[in-house]
């Protein structure tokens, strides 16, 4: 009951209501465990995890990372389940039940999404009719074509976004980078009129990082008001609107343009459809995308030896391409073909490669949507038609038999004739795997590389603090406490200055 507690304590805590309210919803509470507990009864499906209240995990929402370990530690044989809310979740873990889970087809990534996250309409249901055309438009925005057409967009993009902090300053990375990320992503999965709009840019931007937070009342009662889930209503109202404008201007002018908006608009997608499809792809730029850059560019600053090769690549591709000594630097990057910008930067590949088996160690989120109970490998459990299925990826990732020393930051992993977790099935997890791979994920290392050259190319940087003083040491950790990429556990701060024209050999 200690969870009944703390629930009707923090409802005290933020607005103080009534009594009576407090009694209906805790009413609520109980009536909404009984309705969900057949869930845990089907045959064979993992035991609860033995810390787990018939009221579900408040811990999960706030402690996600530590509350799977402390129940994969507490299983015999590494698969457990528990109640969240209205959900009963698996945990899988090991190689075959790695494997079930990013081969199985009856395990979607939408309706574990919109579960999980508290939402009012399941995306899933919602699209079903429309998203094999909205996979297809997904899949020519990674074909040669739209990635050469929108190449130097990237290239000017990056180049007027690192020039804008001047001679010397300090940045905040995380933030500095992430908006442009989420510029990037726009050009080759959004719209055009936002990422030329600097005031746009922005004030769109700031609508996305509260989707992604989902306070457990929300999971507990998905169709509740409360001020969160309104908040994100309002959020994706917002984001829903402008696409919408933007569409209905570009019509009624006449006027066409080269971005995913324009392949909706010319599939005569209907409004919704086409906010969905451009909101989706730009979420996972804003929580996955961002965090890969920022924190290789981070490891980057921590290790000089990785930095000066990274670096050294970076200026010979430079020099290759230069026609004269004044060549301003964003001039030569952008007669780069999408062939070089793919091929000839390995060495800072092989870094972003690396620190996305870190960032992306978090928790993976599908429901099984298949009908029927669902095999999880060759172990004797099941995923229960209707439950959700979670798998950490720290399972693979920071498997030490996979990733020697995987606390280690370490690009040579990648650069061996067999780099590490590619001789084990579904070793490396950072694009997907199995029928579940990302969609986007060659544009999203384009962006990833393009923004990084520019930054590496264009400034000297080290880590510091707030004030701009140098810091030494290892870099904070990383929370894996929300769905996707981690979070840094405290705010990271870099001082960059201007590199002289002629260290850009």
């Amino acid at each position: 009951m200690a969870i009944v507690v703390d629930i009707v304590n923090w409802l005290r805590s933020q607005s103080k209501p009534a009594f009576a309210i407090e009694s209906l919803l805790l009413a609520l509470l109980v009536w909404r465990t009984f309705t969900r507990w057949h869930l845990q009864m089907a045959p064979n499906a993992p035991e609860l995890f033995k810390d787990q209240s018939i009221f579900g995990s408040l811990r999960f929402t706030t402690s996600r990372a530590e509350y799977l370990a402390e129940g994969l530690a507490q299983s015999p044989d590494g698969q457990f389940s528990f109640l969240h809310g209205g959900n009963h979740i698996v945990v899988v873990s090991g190689e075959a039940a790695r494997t079930s889970f990013q081969t199985s087809r009856g395990l979607d990534p939408g309706a574990g999404f919109a579960a999980l996250f508290g939402s009012f309409l399941d995306i899933s249901e919602l699209t079903k009719n429309s998203m094999r055309r909205c996979m297809l438009i997904y899949k020519r925005c990674t074909q040669d074509d739209h990635l050469t057409t929108n190449l130097h967009h990237l290239v000017h993009d990056s180049d007027s976004h690192v020039r804008q902090m001047g001679e010397r300053s300090v940045i905040n990375p995380l933030k500095s980078m992430g908006l442009l990320i989420y510029q990037l992503t726009h050009r080759m999965a959004g719209a055009h009129d936002i990422a030329n709009d600097p005031q746009l840019l922005r004030s769109t931007w700031a609508v996305y990082a509260p989707l992604e937070d989902s306070p457990y009342i929300d999971i507990l009662f998905p169709w509740l008001p409360t001020p969160s889930k309104l908040q994100k209503i309002w959020g994706y109202t917002k984001l829903h609107l402008t696409i919408s404008q933007i569409a209905k201007k570009r019509q009624a002018d006449g006027k066409a343009d080269t971005d995913m908006m324009q392949m909706l608009i010319d599939e005569d997608m209907n409004s919704m459809i086409r906010s969905l499809a451009i909101i989706g792809a730009v979420l996972a730029g804003v929580f996955n995308t961002t965090f890969a850059t920022t924190w290789n560019l981070c490891c980057l600053a921590t290790n000089p030896d990785w930095l000066e090769r990274v670096r050294a690549e970076v200026n010979g591709v430079v020099a290759e391409h230069r026609l004269s000594e004044t060549e301003p630097l964003v001039d030569i990057l952008q007669r780069l073909s999408l062939r070089d910008w793919e091929t000839k930067f390995g060495v800072l590949q092989s870094t972003i490669t690396e620190s996305i088996r870190f960032t992306m160690a978090g928790a993976v989120v599908r429901k099984n949507i298949s009908g029927k109970d669902m095999k999880i490998g060759n172990t004797r459990y099941v995923i229960p038609n209707g439950s959700l299925a979670i798998h950490a990826t720290a399972d693979a990732h920071m498997d030490e038999g996979i990733y020697p020393e995987p606390l280690r930051w370490d690009p040579s992993r990648y650069t061996k004739d067999v780099p590490q977790g590619s001789d084990v099935p579904h070793g490396y997890l950072g694009w997907g795997s199995g029928n579940h791979p990302c969609p986007a994920q060659r544009f999203a290392e384009l962006n990833v590389v393009v923004a990084s050259v520019l930054f590496i190319a264009s400034y000297d940087f080290e880590m510091c603090d707030e004030a701009g003083v140098s810091t030494v040491g290892p870099l904070p950790g990383i929370l894996y406490n929300r769905m996707g990429a981690g979070r840094p556990e405290t705010d990271m701060y870099m001082k960059c200055e201007l590199r002289r024209a002629e260290q850009n050999v």
